[in-house]
């Protein structure tokens, strides 16, 4: 599966809770403002970000966001969710304290040896990590939502 990441003015959310039909609706709606796309290696930083046996925090929805877009819509609701400007701002303090070079330290605990494939796997998370920290700070100050689409074989008409 793969994963993208829109920020959404509040008002045009609510316009895509109402008219969306199906998650490719929303991945070519006009209102997204920015996208970082995440593909596949979401679920590695998505577990990175979410340690097993550490208690939930706002992490928990950086990635697999909060809230299904349409409750309405099954469809819609498994593949498409959003965080609210109050969850975007939780969630950009504490990547603001989470250092890239934690999450190199979890992800090396995580492997069993450094492999150069490893290696290259680490470069990556990092980078996107860190275009992840940059996300969410920009979502902060625009007071922006977040919406993210998980789904197979995510197709985008248009490059933000």
């Amino acid at each position: 599966m793969d994963a993208i990441l829109f920020l959404v003015k509040p008002n045009d959310l609510e316009t895509l809770i109402l008219e969306a039909e199906t998650p490719q609706d929303v991945l070519e709606s006009p209102f997204m403002q920015h996208s970082l796309f995440l593909g596949e290696t979401w679920e590695v930083l998505n577990q990175l970000l979410n340690p097993q046996g550490q208690s939930k925090t706002s992490l928990t929805y950086a990635i697999e966001t909060e809230h299904p877009l349409s409750d309405r819509r099954p469809g819609l609701s498994l593949a498409v969710h959003y965080n609210t400007v109050v969850r975007v701002d939780e969630i950009q303090h504490v990547l603001a304290n989470l250092s890239v070079d934690e999450i190199k330290k979890r992800y090396l605990l995580s492997i069993a040896d450094t492999t150069p494939e490893n290696e290259l796997k680490l470069a990556e998370l990092k980078l996107i990590y860190l275009q992840l920290q940059s996300f969410y700070r920009d979502a902060a100050r625009q007071n922006l939502t977040v919406l993210s689409v998980i789904k197979d074989g995510i197709r985008l008409e248009k490059l933000f």
